[in-house]
């Protein structure tokens, strides 16, 4: 049976599930193909600096998601809601809108992946590829919430396996590559911030989304146990698909081949291993995609149905993934990087209102003003202040802050931005209980 609830608050007497469903969850919604391309993105640099963007990437990144996924128990609400009891209902919609905006991208990035490795696995056309995974994605979408973390929970087991065979799989083949690699790599600053920034955003951007799939739990359940299962399994996902996809490139030796392209080229059962693992990655990711999608939409336009809002994202992300197909690494990495830009003022905000300052509860959410001014203040605020240390040229853009500059090009706005919005609103909120 389809879910009955979409944006309402969810109450105790409908509350159920395990803590541990969320380490599952976003296990399974982390072992997936967008993480595993980003092995194209990581060529060039040396070995050890791959693994310390990997490490560093997916820990602040996972941290960020997490510290999101505390607050659905608690709330009872969606993400984008307690985004409208912290911003206000008319100040929350470009957010609700900018949330619709990415959820699609990541739809559409999964389906253009997801279609290439089952056009390999059956000798189907792309577009009987991708009309197969948009009407699978959208009855896991439709059903909601019990039926993803279901179906999350068999994917976390199935591509655990894939993964990992995959990675001992093509061990030998890598290692062989891999004086050839060292002899060809070198560190470059603005690159291995640029890379950076690709790790954060890929974990950290799943934040709009995360108490989508932790509301229905007991307000009761403990914080630290919902921070460490979303951490430790958003991480661990991100970690296992990153190293294989690097890998993969690094014995393939092209990084302009996509991701399905790279893992053909080496053959033999690691094809397809590795084949199979990004299809059913692709269902895993977008069934989270879609489900928020949806929600995000409803947040927007409160009279909106959210099965029709499922629909129309579907017959959307479609007709983007039939664009987009042609030229899908350059619009995968200026995508990810886009993320940040909107994302980390905003989940600083979030993060200072919950932790900090503690004003969000269920009844504020219900009663939400039209908008919060100190709030949209101190979010503009980070951005305007985070321009200095923007990097824009990897978008075709000739911008390049001071800050920028004296630091080798590194763009750490995102990190800038996420501070000084928490900084603001903190100092607002204090002012204004003293007035």
């Amino acid at each position: 049976m389809a879910e009955k609830f979409s944006i309402q608050h969810i109450p105790d007497d409908m509350r159920h599930g395990s803590v541990f469903s969320i380490f599952t969850l976003w296990l399974a919604s982390n072992l997936t193909i967008a993480d595993y391309a980003l092995g194209s993105v990581f060529y060039g640099l040396p070995l050890a600096d791959i693994f310390i963007l990997i490490t560093v990437g997916n820990i602040l990144g996972g941290l960020m998601l997490a510290l999101a996924v505390a607050m659905g128990p608690q709330l009872g609400y969606p993400q984008m809601m307690i985004s409208q009891g912290v911003f206000g209902r008319v100040g929350n919609k470009p957010f609700a809108a900018m949330n619709w905006i990415s959820t699609a991208g990541w739809y559409t990035v999964n389906i253009i992946l997801g279609s290439y490795s089952l056009e390999l696995l059956t000798g189907l056309g792309f577009i009987e590829s991708a009309a197969l995974l948009s009407v699978v994605q959208a009855l896991l979408a439709l059903y909601g919430y019990d039926i993803i973390h279901r179906f999350e929970r068999g994917m976390a087991i199935v591509l655990g396996i894939l993964f990992v065979s995959g990675m001992v799989i093509i061990y030998p083949s890598f290692n062989s590559r891999l004086q050839q690699y060292a002899a060809s790599s070198s560190f470059n600053t603005f690159y291995f911030a640029l890379v950076l920034a690709a790790v954060f955003s890929y974990l950290m951007s799943w934040a709009p989304y995360a108490s989508d799939y932790s509301r229905y739990l007991s307000s009761k359940a403990n914080k630290l146990h919902l921070v460490i299962y979303a951490l430790l399994g958003g991480m661990l996902g991100s970690i296992i698909s990153e190293l294989f996809g690097v890998m993969v490139y690094i014995t393939a030796g092209n990084p302009a081949a996509n991701a399905i392209q790279a893992t053909y080229m080496i053959g033999g059962y690691l094809a397809y291993t590795a084949v199979s693992a990004i299809a059913l990655g692709a269902l895993s990711a977008n069934a989270l995609n879609l489900y928020t999608n949806s929600l995000s939409a409803v947040t927007f336009y409160q009279n909106a149905r959210r099965s029709v809002a499922v629909l129309l994202a579907v017959i959307m992300g479609f007709l983007l993934a039939l664009v987009g197909q042609a030229s899908f690494v350059t619009f995968y990495e200026d995508f990810l990087l886009t993320l940040d830009y909107w994302i980390t003022p905003w989940l600083g905000i979030m993060l200072a209102c919950f932790y900090i300052s503690k004003k969000i509860k269920p009844e504020v959410i219900a009663r939400a003003a039209s908008t919060n001014w100190r709030a949209v203040f101190s979010y503009l605020a980070g951005i305007i202040m985070s321009i200095p240390f923007m990097n824009l040229t990897s978008y075709g853009i000739a911008f390049e802050g001071p800050a920028a500059a004296l630091l080798k090009g590194a763009d750490v706005s995102y990190f800038v931005s996420f501070a000084l919005a928490a900084i603001s609103f903190i100092f607002l909120q204090k002012k204004a209980k003293k007035s």
